[in-house]
């Protein structure tokens, strides 16, 4: 087995953001031949800072993402928990759990199926639930470049409360609201090795209803800088904008973080 261990420390936060769709830094096929040995690797991110005045502040990010490769067959945990503490209240409560499987995943056209579980209290998701499957298709994939993207469904249940939206907006009741929907989920994928020492990752999802085009599209890009055996740095940049959301929340969100990469 091949085990990799990236841990970011350091990480700088702009903006609070958890993506709202299937976004894996992790999710690259090589060039290589199928071979009936399983490969594994493992992507560690976080970051923590504590801050003590008249009471403590605690901001903290963690990610991890495992691939197991083995013949023909991909599977995908990721996962990811954000908090920020300040004394008695939750400032910022935000993550996500997502497994992902793919069958045949060098091959041109693959099916691929997904579950996901995630929450974000700075927007009054109290959470999002949501299962489907593409059919993704790898356009190409050399030492330089991959570009594939993915068409599906996907079934969605989310409840959200009115904690974000502006008190001008309130409706005279604030009970939560649940919605369970089956959309459309789509994305498109680009991977460049810039360099020997650097990489580029650009996402980006849509997902609408089929009967009814409104829709949630979220980019994301991150540019990886090695600028050593076991040091390197990072630049991303997220966003999500939702063009009919279910509270009157702000229709766009975004966030852009840097931090240090050590690798061992």
């Amino acid at each position: 087995m091949n085990y990799r261990f990236y841990i970011l420390n350091g990480l700088l936060v702009l903006f609070p953001f958890i993506a709202f769709c299937q976004i894996l830094n992790i999710d690259k096929s090589d060039t290589a031949d199928y071979v009936s040995k399983t490969k594994v690797d493992l992507l560690f991110n976080t970051g923590l800072e504590v801050d003590k005045q008249q009471i403590t502040l605690w901001d903290a990010t963690n990610t991890a993402e495992l691939m197991v490769q083995k013949k023909k067959e991909l599977f995908i945990v990721a996962g990811s928990y954000r908090f920020t503490y300040n004394g008695p209240s939750d400032i910022l409560n935000a993550g996500f759990i997502h497994i992902r499987y793919r069958h045949n995943y060098k091959n041109k056209f693959q099916p691929e199926s997904f579950v996901q579980y995630q929450w974000d209290n700075k927007r009054g998701l109290m959470y999002r639930a949501l299962a489907g499957m593409n059919i993704r298709y790898n356009f190409f994939r050399g030492d330089t470049w991959e570009f594939n993207a993915g068409l599906g469904l996907m079934y969605e249940e989310e409840k959200w409360n009115y904690d974000a939206v502006d008190s001008n907006k309130l409706p005279p009741i604030t009970t939560p609201i649940t919605k369970q929907l089956i959309k459309f989920n789509s994305y498109v994928r680009l991977d460049w090795k810039a360099s020997a020492n650097s990489d580029v990752a650009i996402n980006i999802f849509l997902q609408s209803r089929p009967n009814e085009f409104k829709p949630r599209i979220a980019p994301h890009i991150q540019w990886n800088i090695n600028a050593g055996k076991h040091i390197g740095f990072n630049v991303s940049f997220s966003g999500v904008y939702d063009q009919s959301p279910v509270v009157p929340i702000h229709h766009f969100y975004y966030s852009m973080s840097n931090g240090i990469l050590f690798r061992i």
